[in-house]
């Protein structure tokens, strides 16, 4: 079994937060100095026969193993009815069906647009008028529109690197997400899309369908125009004034802090567990973000010697104060040299298996205040549950290796 179809047998239910590096077309203007973000979601499907895209939570054992299943959802700022657009399959969201050993030439690409107009997946989705003006007669919508959102919203690596981080979620916040994503398409259906480069952006809307689990805190989503952006820049007082989030976000910051939540919550103590408001808000609806399946990949850009079309961009924008708030040194461990306990399951799944055996060792009678106990109750009753299904995984990972 491939790496990925043992993850999924062992996480059928996860999202793969992606942060995109810059779009480089060969002899064009280089893309937003931003990158890009996009969400994967394994236990999605598109729902058949929609009159734009929305999702539905798959069916338990409806080929969640399969290396190829999950949607991937993208955001595009020239959507004017619809929020994002949904693409079927890892393969076809990440590589748009190109072998590396094959070669990206106007000749595959073009294959690729006609493929992705003729899959249906931007049924019923509207672009900026301006846009479509363009359009020759002899190219249809499906295709125009084909044509702007590759290499951005599918194929992804035909022109970017993606660097991801995986957080397995219970079925349940995998319908959360869902939901979410299905309501902010509902609302662009009925009021229209108009996308805001700092908060209203394609990082905003996987940040917010993560915030319905309990993962962390929403951000505000305004619109453009003088007072909104008054607003953006108020909102960052809230990062020193109550050590929140501001309402900005930024692709790369986006997949720091989902691999935070996957791996640096405080578990570890349980005092410093019920001190952290994500930490028991999760617990409450019993699941916690920081476990085993939280790994981070690179799916790098089509290799150049066998891309004709695409040079490599700049890393996406990094918001980070060195000394105080540094994002950049992790930022760049985590895409440069990340640890094998990031990258590979079977050492991911010792790590956390040792690391609960370590928090059960250090376990007490709990005292306190009547809900510190019974959040340690909770706590503890968690963590000797997922030991014990992590020795499942363990063993289910060596059979099959």
């Amino acid at each position: 079994m491939s790496e990925i179809g043992a993850y999924n047998a062992m996480f059928p239910y996860y999202v793969e937060v992606c942060a995109l590096t810059q779009y480089r077309r060969k002899g064009a203007n280089p893309g937003g100095w931003g990158g890009h973000a996009t969400l994967f979601i394994n236990g999605a499907e598109l729902e058949s026969g929609a009159a734009y895209p929305r999702l539905r939570l798959a069916a338990d054992g409806s080929g969640l193993a399969h290396p190829d299943s999950g949607v991937g959802i993208s955001v595009n700022q020239i959507f004017t009815n619809v929020n994002w657009v949904g693409i079927p399959g890892r393969d076809e969201f990440f590589h748009g069906g190109l072998a590396p050993d094959q070669s990206l030439d106007e000749a595959f690409y073009e294959a690729s647009v006609r493929r992705a107009a003729a899959a249906n997946w931007f049924a019923g989705i509207e672009i900026r008028p301006a846009l479509m003006r363009q359009r020759p007669a002899a190219v249809s919508h499906e295709e125009w529109i084909a044509g702007h959102l590759i290499a951005t919203d599918f194929a992804l690596t035909y022109a970017r690197t993606a660097y991801t981080a995986r957080l397995p979620l219970t079925r349940a916040a995998i319908g959360k997400v869902i939901g979410y994503l299905n309501t902010v398409n509902a609302n662009a259906r009925e009021r229209g899309y108009t996308w805001n480069p700092y908060t209203n952006n394609c990082s905003h809307v996987l940040h917010n369908a993560l915030a319905t689990t309990g993962v962390w805190d929403p951000k505000q989503v305004r619109g453009p125009g003088a007072i909104n952006v008054a607003r953006d820049m108020a909102s960052v007082a809230k990062v020193f004034a109550l050590g929140r989030m501001s309402d900005f976000s930024f692709p790369a910051n986006t997949f720091v802090r989902a691999y935070e939540a996957g791996n640096r919550r405080p578990i570890d103590d349980v005092h410093a567990a019920f001190r952290d408001h994500d930490v028991r808000r999760t617990l409450n609806e019993g699941w916690l973000s920081t476990g085993p399946g939280a790994l981070v990949a690179t799916y790098p850009m089509h290799p150049e010697a066998r891309n004709r079309l695409f040079l490599a961009g700049r890393d996406p924008f990094l918001a980070s104060l060195p000394f105080a708030w540094d994002k950049k040194t992790e930022f760049a461990r985590l895409t440069q040299t990340p640890p094998s306990e990031l990258t590979e399951l079977g050492r991911n799944l010792e790590r956390y298996r040792d690391r609960y055996a370590a928090i059960l060792g250090a376990e007490r009678p709990p005292d306190g205040s009547p809900s510190f106990r019974a959040f340690a109750e909770r706590f503890f009753g968690y963590i000797r549950r997922a030991l014990d299904e992590t020795n499942t995984r363990i063993a289910a990972y060596r059979a099959g290796s």
